[in-house]
C-alpha cells in the first residue's frame, strides 16, 4: 500500500517538485519518505499545495487519525448540471 508521502511525491512528480512547492531540500522530503509519513506542522500545506488530492489524514496517521466519512468519499461531479 503506498503511504501518504509516497502519493504526495508521485502527484507532484519528484522529491525535489515536492521540496519546491514545500520550499524545502529534496534530502528533507527523502527524510519524510523514509521514515513513513509527513510531520504534523506540515501535513496541511502539503495537503493544500497538492489541491486535497492526497489528505493530512493520509500524511500522518498518528496525529490526525482515520479521515472523517466525508474525506474518505470520492469527490463527487456534477455531470450534465
Amino acid at each position: 500500500m503506498e503511504t501518504g508521502i509516497a502519493k504526495a511525491i508521485r502527484l507532484a512528480g519528484s522529491q525535489t517538485a515536492l521540496g519546491n512547492m514545500l520550499g524545502l531540500t529534496p534530502q528533507a522530503i527523502q527524510k519524510w519518505a523514509t521514515q513513513g509519513f509527513v510531520p504534523a506542522d506540515r501535513c496541511r500545506e502539503v495537503e493544500e499545495k497538492l489541491g486535497g488530492q492526497v489528505t493530512r489524514y493520509e500524511l500522518n496517521a498518528s496525529v490526525f487519525g482515520d479521515a472523517p466519512p466525508i474525506a474518505r468519499s470520492p469527490r463527487r461531479r456534477n455531470v450534465g448540471v
